[in-house]
């Protein structure tokens, strides 16, 4: 009995009952419902934020001993200990595979020069080479320690722990899922050797079926508070929290009056190291600065991020009240439809605020995913800005062109859906309100990169895009891919608030997709003096179920499609044998099934392809898309056709623009109309590589 009552006197022993599996805390910030009795709590038990503690763990994941974590040596918690993260983490443009850990709340990257009151980083406040500037992540950067007597001596301290996922080891396939996991709690400090990653002797290093389902966890808060956060995936995490620190030259009497902090910085990043993602957790603050009575007047505390070197810094929260006293970080939250005092950030090239923000003046960096889009419009992208309210409407304002309307999705997250554009470059767009606009001084600013659909990275595959201007084409069974986590289902969306439904939920991503052809042709307007577009749906070649399942969150969707079938036209007889073949060049696009549409006239916002011909659409009279097969005489006949029909064509074409100057008859002999591709490569004069310019079809 004396040596269980001594472990428990340290925290070192636990009922049964602590053996049990225990979930991560919710992360609504919902009451737990507990009541809160007097002497509830035994002295030396150790609180690490898990279970339905009423005390912590609001918003914290769980730490301490239990879950694996180590403290930092007490005889380097003002100069830092570094530990080594085993993999490479991206910060701030830089990779980094270590960090120092301070009690003075930062996650270093360079040597700390903290003499005086004061710990001085960034550009406005160094003096940069003379005087050293450190990257590092500082969820609250002032001189503080760590209350060595007395109650909260037993549980202060800087915890730490690294996380990798099973599978960076080449653990078997599938056991880095663990759908139906729980976070367990070992019995002691640290973990067995037989269950250590294979490599990794450290003892903070967590490797194992807990490890994956806590990645798991993380990409799901990720997915609600971060705009295309959905295509991250975790493979590695820092779990750092600094618990019941004091301010540097506080008393007794502050730390007894509960004026101790509690925060946590969750440090994620990919196998690749190309993306990584910051969560910090406020749990407690209960100072402003170093100083001592609840006064601020010297070593005032900062939450921020630095780049290190005069690259930059971001603060966490840049809005007034946190100006004024920095200990509103714990009350006020970047993505608050899920739980105070939590913010969210990408941090891999520069910091990126994610979540969202109240900021009352100035501007505000607007998160945008994706941010190199289509000129064509018609698909739609994710913002982080001001906190939303689902009472209001908000727009997106495009710099010289038309606006964009958005739907709130949850209170950190507005989707919007961008018109066509017809420019190719960069534009500032501004999110706001509609009711209040102009009338209102937030200005929330960001910047999206409109390119041809040939540069667009979200494109459609539909493979080698040559093969499709060839005749007769060499495949009539042509591939498609797609990544389904780019689509939602318009009805779920559309109740999001009043369904309770959550971005991480699977059901929202199982939607009816419909693959449209869609003709592209111009016309000069005299009246408006310029080229007329026109885009027009001509069919509706397939329909695809998109797959919702967890193993397509990041792997693309292979199907295929059948050139030789039509699923419905939405041309008459007249129109395909007459109309079609004004439609010079057109492409593929697969977006949502709007029900009720009989002529596709609005398609719903998604992915196109780049431009394509359409010659495979043309048949002679008595072959109308009615079956999947076709004799040799048949595809002889079609061929032919394709071929008579682009000279007929090019003919028409040069009736209509062989008046005009082009100065190839001036270099040429003989020319006749430059249909071929060989031809186009000499004529630089008609052939530039621009919208406006005469194209050709296909290869005669």
């Amino acid at each position: 009995m004396w040596l269980t009552a001594l472990l428990a006197a340290f925290g070192l022993w636990s009922d049964g009952e602590a053996q049990q599996p225990q979930p991560l805390p919710p992360n609504l910030g919902a009451a737990t419902g507990q009541q809160i009795v007097p002497n509830q709590v035994q002295p030396g038990t150790l609180f690490t934020g898990t279970g339905t503690n009423p005390y912590y763990g609001v918003n914290l994941v769980p730490f301490g001993p239990e879950v694996g974590d180590l403290k930092v040596n007490p005889a380097m918690l003002t100069a830092g200990m570094t530990i080594y993260l085993h993999m490479f983490f991206p910060f701030y443009g830089g990779l980094y595979n270590y960090t120092t850990l301070s009690v003075n709340g930062y996650m270093g990257f360079a040597t700390v020069l903290d003499q005086g009151p004061t710990i001085n980083v960034g550009p406005d406040s160094t003096d940069w080479p003379r005087q050293e500037d450190p990257a590092m992540i500082a969820p609250y950067l002032c001189k503080q320690q760590i209350p060595q007597t007395g109650n909260p001596a037993l549980r202060a301290g800087v915890y730490y722990r690294l996380i990798l996922r099973q599978s960076l080891f080449g653990r078997e396939s599938g056991s880095n899922m663990n759908l139906g996991g729980a976070m367990y709690q070992s019995s002691f400090f640290g973990q067995p050797a037989s269950i250590a990653c294979p490599g990794t002797a450290d003892s903070y290093v967590r490797c194992d079926q807990q490890s994956d389902y806590f990645l798991e966890e993380m990409m799901r808060w990720l997915m609600e508070g971060v705009a295309g956060a959905s295509m991250f995936r975790a493979d590695a995490a820092v779990v750092v929290t600094w618990f019941n620190t004091a301010s540097a030259i506080s008393g007794r009497s502050d730390i007894d009056a509960g004026q101790t902090g509690t925060y946590q910085v969750i440090w994620l990043t990919d196998s690749a190291a190309r993306l990584s993602y910051a969560i910090i957790n406020y749990d407690r603050l209960g100072f402003d600065a170093q100083d001592f009575r609840a006064n601020s007047r010297s070593g005032r505390c900062r939450a921020l991020f630095n780049g290190g070197n005069h690259t930059g810094y971001v603060d966490i929260d840049p809005t007034q009240p946190y100006k004024n006293t920095p200990k509103v970080l714990a009350q006020r939250s970047g993505v608050p439809h899920m739980v105070r005092g939590r913010y969210m950030f990408r941090v891999d090239d520069i910091v990126r605020p994610a979540g969202c923000s109240n900021k009352t003046g100035g501007t505000y960096p607007i998160m945008i995913y994706p941010n190199i889009v289509n000129m064509l419009g018609e698909m739609s992208v994710d913002i982080n800005a001001l906190c939303l309210d689902h009472t209001q409407t908000y727009i997106l304002m495009i710099e010289e062109r038309e606006v964009a309307t958005c739907q709130v999705l949850n209170s950190a997250i507005a989707r919007c859906n961008l018109p066509k554009i017809y420019d190719w470059g960069v534009k500032t767009v501004y999110f706001q309100p509609q009711s209040r606009g102009a009338n209102d001084e937030k200005a929330f600013v960001g910047y999206i990169y409109f390119v041809p659909p040939t540069l667009d990275p979200m494109r459609l595959d539909i493979g080698n895009i040559y093969e499709w201007y060839k005749n007769p084409m060499t495949n009539y069974l042509m591939p498609i891919s797609w990544y389904p986590r780019n689509f939602t289902n318009p009805s779920y969306m559309m109740s999001l608030a009043q369904l309770g439904s959550r971005l991480s939920d699977d059901a929202i991503y199982a939607v009816q997709l419909g693959l449209y052809v869609v003709g592209y042709r111009e016309y000069k307007d005299d009246e408006i003096k310029k080229f007329r577009p026109e885009h027009r749906t001509l069919a509706l070649l397939a329909t695809y179920s998109n797959r919702n399942s967890y193993d397509y969150r990041w792997r693309p969707q292979e199907e295929v499609i059948n050139l030789n079938q039509v699923q419905q036209w939405y041309l008459n007889d007249w129109e395909r044998m007459h109309t079609l073949y004004t439609y010079r060049v057109g492409y593929l696009k697969l977006a949502p099934l709007r029900p009720n549409d009989q002529n596709s006239t609005e398609l719903l916002p998604g992915l196109v392809t780049a431009p394509i011909s359409l010659h495979w659409l043309w048949t002679p009279n008595r072959q109308q898309f009615v079956q999947t097969t076709f004799t040799q005489q048949e595809r002889d006949e079609r061929t032919e056709f394709v071929r008579h029909k682009s000279r007929e064509m090019c003919h028409d074409w040069y009736d209509e623009d062989g008046a005009l100057f082009n100065f190839i008859r001036d270099t040429e002999t003989n020319s006749s109309c430059p249909c071929v591709e060989r031809q186009a490569l000499l004529d630089l004069g008609r052939y530039m590589p621009h919208p406006r310019c005469s194209q050709a079809i296909i290869e005669l």
